[in-house]
């Protein structure tokens, strides 16, 4: 039987701790102005948070205006996340009791032309972060790794097959996935050796209202469809399965840990053998081994060429052929990717909104932001 969600788009079903958790909490955000930080901000913020967002750049508009934000802004900072002292100031200036570390390099293809920046950006802020929380008792940390640190578990005779679990090996070999393992093993280093109460969320592909990094497909696909230009496939990719998950879930989902982190860490900490290895990792997806569905009927689960149907289909540009285009030389292409999202449901997680529903959305936001998304993402959506 296929999975039936949402029609349209809703809050994500947790079971909340308390229902004013976040009422009066400090909270910094790092990559405030980003897709996934930004729509934290206003969600935290409409429920009573005083939110901190900490950037390295001034955008001429705002994400959180693009989403059409109304609500009382939260106090930003501009901060290099490289320097432990400033981090450390932040902190104490603001005097901050969660921190959500979202803030990286996220581009796959520029990582590959700039790896030493890549791994800059991505692996000292996390540690100067870690550090922070250490030496000022911050009680709750949560940082974002992707489901891109597991790399290629797509062999039939691996032991470790896909759907990824959290204590997989996290074998990602490309300059942007290795630089998350990185990441994420000081995240595991930090918690086990020094008990640092911190989480670390590896998530799907995420997509909604809010995404600029047009190399990523939801965005390029929808905004080259919408100036009648054709989609474009990197060679090799039509059929390689990917898990999506709209942003409202993946925000219930960072709020859902948070409230919970303490739980956690009073539960006996293992110490040996394999126990500890993904110990303080969740899995953010929509699908769990055991469900009433298989695999080929989730609906967060498609191929490449089947998302961009779905989109040509809901803007009626079916005549609209994808253009196949080669690889750039040092891409590394991970095979078929979906998540073991057990660990996160016995929490109470459970995603709301399919992907067909999320695509509506998303479409329109586009839509309404077409002419500035289109000045500053000219060179993925235009020919």
């Amino acid at each position: 039987m296929r999975k039936q969600l949402s029609e349209k788009p809703t809050e994500t079903r947790v079971k909340s701790s308390t229902e004013n958790f976040w009422y009066g909490k400090k909270v910094l955000i790092t990559g405030g102005d980003g897709f996934v930080a930004s729509n934290l901000a206003a969600n935290l913020m409409q429920h009573n948070a005083n939110v901190v967002i900490v950037t390295r750049h001034i955008r001429p508009k705002s994400t959180l205006a693009l989403l059409n934000f109304e609500g009382e802004l939260p106090d930003a900072e501009l901060s290099d996340l490289s320097d432990f002292l400033a981090v450390q100031r932040l902190c104490n200036r603001h005097q901050i009791d969660t921190i959500f570390h979202i803030a990286a390099s996220a581009i796959v293809s520029d990582a590959s032309r700039a790896p030493i920046s890549t791994f800059e950006n991505n692996i000292i802020p996390t540690l100067n972060l870690l550090e922070t929380a250490r030496i000022n008792g911050i009680p709750r940390v949560i940082v974002a790794s992707s489901d891109k640190s597991y790399g290629d578990h797509a062999d039939a005779n691996d032991p470790e097959r896909i759907p990824y679990r959290e204590n997989h090996a996290l074998r990602g070999l490309d300059v942007y996935s290795a630089s998350k393992v990185c990441a994420d093993m000081i995240c595991h280093t930090y918690a086990l050796q020094f008990k640092i109460p911190v989480t670390v969320v590896r998530s799907c592909n995420i997509y909604g209202p809010g995404d600029l990094n047009f190399t990523r497909l939801i965005p390029k696909t929808i905004l080259r469809l919408l100036r009648d230009n054709r989609p474009v496939i990197n060679a090799g990719n039509e059929n390689v399965l990917r898990e999506y998950i709209y942003i409202d879930d993946v925000i219930g989902a960072y709020k859902l840990l948070a409230e919970h982190l303490d739980e956690n860490y009073t539960n006996a900490m293992p110490r040996t053998g394999r126990a500890p290895y993904g110990w303080c990792a969740y899995n953010v997806g929509s699908y769990a081994p055991g469900s009433s569905f298989d695999v080929d009927e989730c609906d967060n689960i498609k191929s490449v060429v089947q998302v961009m149907d779905l989109i040509r289909n809901k803007l009626g540009k079916e005549s609209l052929e994808p253009t196949v285009i080669p690889k750039d030389v040092n891409f590394i292409e991970i095979p078929d990717q979906y998540l073991d999202s057990s660990k996160i449901m016995k929490l109470g997680f459970k995603t709301g909104t399919a992907l067909g529903a999320g695509l509506d959305a998303t479409i329109e936001w586009y839509r309404q932001n077409e002419d500035f998304l289109s000045q500053v993402g000219y060179k993925h959506v235009d020919d």
